[in-house]
């Protein structure tokens, strides 16, 4: 299967491993239901596509579907095993430790539409993370999922002080710009500057899981998209240069 839009990584008669990008819904949303998702797109092409999980609109990177009930039973299976390993790349504000467990309850806003850390109730949340490059104003992160509540990476990372750059519900920090950090950059006067990344820069880069038939441990990767390697090659330039 070829699609415009989705990048197919992997596919076979039991599941398609799909590679979604930014600003795409994983799913149909009965609020916005005209809006194209993976899945409506997935279908369109091949009836029957089932899902296993999801992510965040915003959020890029890997996704599987399931092509028949058995195939989605295993594979929901190992989800509800936390078996499956999942990954993600994260710029975050600040200077973020090297390496770090972050281990708290996650429940609903009480007056917000958003999730937020409690001390009593709410669900149990568990992250690992690792970073992977530090320029002191920003970090590139990866993370690895034990739990999957919603919006955990979001809700973790703005917990301990480095919220994801560019999101709009757990961040007042804003997008990413040259200016920000770029010495002697002065945005052309005619318009206003575009930031460099002008979404969640949040991608899931990996997951791995047994194929519901074979029983093979499969894992596949999904690479960095163009405006977040583009962000971290100039993150990784000018803040070189700056020191």
């Amino acid at each position: 299967m070829k699609h415009p839009v989705i990048e197919i990584i992997f596919e076979d008669n039991q599941l398609v491993v799909i590679s979604k990008p930014s600003g795409l819904l994983s799913i149909p949303d009965r609020y916005r239901h005209k809006l194209p998702s993976a899945k409506s797109l997935l279908e369109a092409e091949s009836s029957g596509v089932l899902t296993v999980h999801r992510l965040d609109r915003e959020t890029s990177g890997i996704m599987v579907f399931a092509k028949n009930e058995l195939a989605h039973k295993h594979l929901n299976n190992q989800f509800l095993e936390r078996t499956v390993e999942k990954s993600y790349l994260l710029l975050v504000h600040g200077s973020c430790p090297g390496s770090g467990r972050i281990e708290v309850n996650i429940g609903i806003h009480p007056t917000q539409n958003k999730m937020v850390v409690v001390k009593k109730g709410g669900k149990a949340s568990v992250t690992e993370f690792e970073t992977v490059q530090n320029w002191g104003r920003y970090s590139l992160v990866r993370a690895r999922l034990l739990t999957g509540r919603t919006h955990q990476l979001r809700v973790h990372f703005s917990h301990i002080g480095h919220e994801i750059v560019g999101d709009p519900l757990y961040s007042n920090k804003g997008f990413l710009f040259l200016s920000q950090f770029k010495k002697k950059y002065r945005p052309p006067a005619d318009r206003p500057e575009k930031p460099l990344m002008e979404r969640l820069a949040l991608h899931a880069d990996m997951i791995s899981f047994n194929h519901p038939v074979t029983g093979d441990r499969l894992q596949f990767k999904a690479e960095m998209p163009k405006d977040f390697r583009a962000s971290v090659r100039q993150l990784g330039l000018q803040l070189k240069a700056s020191e």
